[in-house]
Order: C-alpha cells, then structure tokens, then sequence
C-alpha cells in the first residue's frame, strides 16, 4: 500500500471520531461531562501503545512457556517449589481474574498448598505487562519496585504457608479441567493461534485499562490537587493507610489501576502511597476472596488478606528505598514528587 493509500486510509478510520469530538465540544462545551471525556482521551493517547505491547508479552507467555517442566517443579515438595511458583507468577500473563481458573487446575495436578499460596499471592501482584505497563506510564523505579515486593510478598506467604499448614489438606470444590500443551503446528497455523491469542488478550485487558482510564479521568476532573496533597501527598502521616483503604473501591484491575496511581501521582500523591495502593488492590479484590474462600476456607482467606494488608503497609511506609527521588512520567515530561 502506498503512503497516500495509508493516508486515506487514516482519514477514513479517523474521520468519524473527529467528527463526534467535535459535535461534543459544541454541545458540552464548558461541562465537567467534556473534561471528563477530554481527560479520558488525552491518557489514553499516552498509554495504549504500552496496552498493545503487554497483550503481545502476555501472549507469548501463554503460547511458549514450558507447561510440563513447570507442573513437574511445582509438584516437588521442597522450598524450591515455593520460589519456583513465585518466578512463575511474576513471569506469568495472568491476572486476579485469570489466576482463579489457574489455581484450581494446579491443584488438579497435585501441587502442594504452600506453593500455590505464593503463586495466588504474587500473581495479580506483578506480571510483564504489568511491569511494562508500570515503567511506561510512572517510571522504571516504581516497576522494579513493585517486582521486588510481589516477590517478597509471594515468598513470605508460601514460606508462612508452608510451617503453618503443613499437615492440612485443600479440596477444590469445581473442577477445573487440564489444560494440555498446545499441539505443533507449521509456521502459518502457529501466526494464526498467535494472532487470535493476541485479540483475545489485547481486548480483554483493553476492556479494564479503559476503566481504569475513565476513573482516572474522574480523578482529574473533580479532585483537586490539594486534597490529593493532604491526603496521600509526601507530607501526610496517613498517605500510606490512606492509599491502601482507597485501593478497596478504586481498584479495577493489575493495568487498570495505573492510570488512576499515575494521575493521582502528578497531582502529590507520595510513590509510597502509590506502591501501598499497588499492593492492597488486588487483595480486596471480590473474585479473589471469593476463589480463596471458596477453595481454603475462612481461616486461609484471612491469614492472605491480612499478610496482604500487612505488606501493603509496611512496603508503603518504606519505600522510597533510600529516600530517592521518584517521578512521573507523562509524555516524556517528568514531575518531581520527592526532595522538593
């Protein structure tokens, strides 16, 4: 296709949306309805090159990982699985919502508890795009950081696991059927799973990030930088709680949560009460206390939300790790939120 054809055919693609934006500023003109929507559109421009590049590592996850060696490792009863099925659920594409089904299959194929403590621990905490999302819309800092805490949090609650539980038995009350290795195919069948694959990926997590864009947006519109400040800003004793409790009824998902920290991070909020929020989310999630409760039972579910909670603190209170500083990025445009 030539240059002009391109041309054309972005008009043509782009045309329509232009149009509608246009009918709306002249009918909402000066409305917190057109900022909103103004604000919407203006993050997503920014972030959703980094959506389309965590569907595709989210993908290639799914398709090329090495299922059988993994099921083998985490099936050894030694504290060697417990690190292994923490790698994996750093490395792995999943999740809260997907980590459910995973979950009861690994306790299908006779994992032992305390590795898929640290496995549902430290799934929906970190992922690679998670960890690609995180460094291109807030900064490479704050996704190393929170590598380094879904880790330890994993860790920690096989390890915890492990003493505590170790005569305990689970029963998963549905059954999750195997899932078995994808089979050989030649080079054009294998580009077609992959593309399917990357649609399926990429509008599942387009479908959060625009939730979590569009409460972003509601945050820019109506919260104003001083109660953001006084609230979860540097200054505040009780930015980190603060953080945490906002993380109950804010969080959508892992890519969609981000576009709500890095708003509320160029208005004040302190990068350790956005690593609180970070961590805190996806242990109030419903889906995950419900797989929880469902599958361990109560006294589980409450030593995960509380070693979740306890976490979510302790990582917020302590980071900036060193005192350094930290900052937001926004098109290329940095703001800084420590040291000031």
């Amino acid at each position: 296709m030539s240059v002009e054809g391109i041309q054309t055919l972005y008009h043509d693609l782009t045309h329509p949306l232009w149009q509608a934006a246009s009918i709306a500023e002249h009918y909402l003109r000066n409305t917190y309805t057109l900022r909103v929507l103004a604000n919407f559109w203006d993050l997503a421009a920014q972030l959703w090159y980094f959506v389309a590049l965590g569907a595709l590592l989210s993908t290639l996850a799914w398709r090329y990982l090495p299922k059988t060696r993994i099921r083998r490792t985490l099936q050894q009863r030694a504290n060697g699985s417990i690190v292994a099925s923490t790698l994996l659920a750093l490395i792995s594409p999943l999740c809260t919502f997907a980590a459910i089904p995973v979950a009861g299959r690994l306790i299908n194929m006779g994992v032992p508890a305390a590795p898929l403590v640290a496995f549902v621990v430290a799934s929906p905490l970190m992922n690679p795009a998670l960890f690609v999302y995180t460094a291109g819309t807030i900064s490479m800092e704050m996704a190393v950081a929170r590598l380094v805490t879904a880790a330890s949090v994993g860790l920690l609650a096989g390890f915890a696991a492990q003493s505590a539980l170790r005569r305990l038995t689970f029963a998963v009350r549905t059954a999750v059927p195997a899932e078995h290795a994808p089979a050989k195919t030649d080079g054009r069948s294998e580009a077609r799973i992959l593309a399917q694959r990357f649609r399926a990926d990429l509008l599942f997590i387009a479908k959060f990030f625009s939730l979590g864009i569009f409460i972003a947006a509601l945050v820019k519109t109506f919260l104003s930088q001083e109660l953001v400040l006084a609230l979860v800003g540097p200054g505040s004793v009780w930015a980190v709680p603060m953080a945490v409790a906002l993380g109950v009824p804010l969080y959508a998902c892992g890519g969609g949560s981000i576009p709500i920290v890095e708003s509320m991070m160029q208005m004040g909020m302190s990068p350790g009460a956005a690593l609180g929020f970070f961590i805190a989310g996806p242990a109030t999630k419903f889906s995950t206390l419900t797989m929880l409760g469902a599958v361990w039972g109560r006294r589980i579910l409450l030593f995960y939300l509380g070693l979740m909670l306890v976490g979510a603190l302790f990582w917020g209170f302590l980071y900036p790790f060193g005192g350094e500083n930290i900052q937001a990025k926004t098109g290329g445009v940095y703001e800084e939120l420590m040291g000031r």
